[in-house]
């Protein structure tokens, strides 16, 4: 590719040389992502032009969504950013093969390529796409250093020459009434809330926190910001005051309702030793609300298993002595865990250890419990969704697979419905071991193994729980020809969806008309 200095002679290298050097490994990086990108486009086109695709394309978990699914576990992203690569490799690749090439040579960036491949999108003409394809890779060369802000601009002036109703029009920030709960960067044991309302209301607001915030003795440790805090939980909980944290026994306030309990704390023990178990995990059903976002599935069932009611896990027993994990959010800090203690009930988790099957289909709320604190995500390669948003799986499907921990997993809707309806020999086949990993064999034949989340932070619960089978599992029946009349089914196909969103946003153009330029809906 170029002569590319080695790491180990990087520090011999003077000022210039590391300036050259640095050159030709962004242009290396760039050439790699357009051979990444290529090899996806490639494998998207092989799977979705397969006869039994357009059969599918109609299902909620559709051709295109399976592919991303097989390519983020071998690229190690989420299904949902493999889905978007995926496309805007195929658009690079049909639409803009003048900008690929350059790509390709490690001429333009990647993240380049991303800006031009979004706001050339709503060309629908394949003259003009033609057009603004040779005028763009003619002129990129000539660009520069530009910022984001000029580089779109550039670009948008081709696209106005060649399908003005093609341009991406300014989002519309319009504001509205809004309430949003938690952020990405919550830190954990935290959720932060935002709102937008009516002078009116959010004055009538603010005076009923107040009120509430000075309820309380003089003599309460809380500064007015956390009495505030609680005033605004108080509400929530349906309360008028708060409950005074001075600790005096003639202290009027201190006898003020408290909260409802809404936590719940599970104490893991091991009942084969006399030893406590040491390890400890919260969670709320508040927080457990907020956390783990999965894709919006259908409320549909998959090969007859149905999503458990999600309590609400955590694991424990010392808390102040070990950090504590919180569903969909991560490890949580033993400082911050002694608030959720002091308002929660208390239940124990017991590892099943070589406990029998349960003779039904649906596990027992101790077995589940277990399963969910055993697991902590989905189990699918690199997806971290919550246990507690998760269904809980037979590896081995029902009846010939027992209701039984060595053959219970947690998966989040998407990832159960690929299992189950993906299968067969050119399908996702998964193996379960006793201590819980699972061995995925994809499609292609590559394997993944995944770990409990609890391996690391709680290894007890991944104790074995049993062999079932001494020779391995029975192979997995043979799929009903009909089970995919059982497959949730989208409105219009992904296609159908994107042309919509193409014509409404080109439609809007035409008009003269301001709206926001979200991803289309794919």
């Amino acid at each position: 590719m170029f002569d590319m200095p080695g790491v180990d002679v990087v520090g011999s290298l003077d000022a210039a040389g590391l300036i050259d050097a640095a050159g030709d490994f962004a242009r290396a990086e760039n050439m790699a992502a357009a051979r990444k990108l290529a090899v996806l486009a490639e494998l998207f086109d092989r799977r979705t032009g397969l006869a039994s695709a357009a059969e599918r394309s109609s299902w909620w978990l559709d051709p295109d969504a399976a592919v991303a699914a097989e390519l983020a576990a071998a690229m190690g992203v989420s299904q949902s950013l493999a889905l978007v690569q995926t496309h805007r490799a195929v658009a690079l690749r049909d639409r803009l093969p003048k900008v690929a090439a350059l790509f390709a040579q490690g001429l333009i960036s990647d993240l380049l390529v991303r800006t031009i491949v979004y706001r050339t999108e709503l060309i629908t003409d394949p003259g003009a796409m033609a057009a603004v394809d040779d005028a763009v890779a003619r002129q990129v060369g000539f660009w520069g250093a530009l910022s984001r802000t000029k580089t779109e601009q550039a670009i948008d002036a081709t696209v106005i020459t060649h399908d003005p109703g093609a341009l991406r029009a300014a989002k519309d920030h319009t504001p509205d009434r809004a309430v949003q709960f938690g952020s990405p960067s919550d830190p954990v044991g935290l959720v932060s809330m935002w709102a937008r309302m009516h002078p009116g209301d959010a004055a009538a607001l603010h005076e009923r926190i107040n009120t509430i915030a000075h309820t309380v003795c003089e003599a309460d440790p809380r500064t007015l910001e956390q009495r505030r805090n609680d005033a605004l939980a108080a509400i929530g909980y349906g309360l008028d005051a708060l409950t005074c944290s001075c600790g005096l026994p003639d202290c009027a306030a201190a006898t003020h309702p408290r909260p409802a309990p809404n936590t719940t704390i599970y104490v893991l023990t091991d009942t084969t030793t006399a030893e406590p178990a040491a390890e400890a995990e919260p969670a709320t059903e508040a927080e457990e609300d907020e956390a783990g976002q999965a894709e919006p599935a259908p409320e549909a069932e998959a090969d007859g298993e149905q999503t458990q009611p999600a309590p609400v896990p955590a694991a424990v027993a010392a808390p102040a002595a070990k950090p504590a994990f919180l569903f969909g959010k991560g490890v949580l800090a033993p400082a911050a865990l002694q608030p959720l203690l002091d308002n929660a009930r208390i239940r124990e988790i017991v590892h099943p250890g070589d406990s029998p099957a349960e003779p039904r289909y649906l596990p027992s709320r101790a077995l589940a419990e277990f399963i969910r604190c055993r697991d902590l995500t989905c189990r699918f390669p690199h997806c971290d969704i919550a246990a507690t948003r998760a269904d809980i799986d037979h590896t081995v499907p029902y009846p010939c697979g027992p209701t039984h921990a060595s053959n219970l997993k947690c998966l989040c809707r998407f990832h159960h419905l690929l299992k189950t309806f993906w299968t067969g020999p050119d399908g996702w086949y998964d193996r379960q071991h006793p201590d819980g990993t699972v061995e995925w064999t994809s499609p292609t034949g590559h394997t993944y193994l995944t770990k409990p989340g609890s391996a690391l932070l709680f290894p007890t619960l991944c104790t074995p729980t049993g062999t079932l089978w001494s020779n391995g599992p029975p192979p997995t029946p043979t799929p009903d020809q009909r089970r995919g009349t059982m497959m949730p089914r989208r409105r219009l196909t992904r296609a159908q969806a994107h042309t919509r969103y193409l014509t409404v946003l080109r439609r809007l153009n035409g008009e003269g008309l301001t709206k926001p330029n979200g991803p289309p809906p794919f």
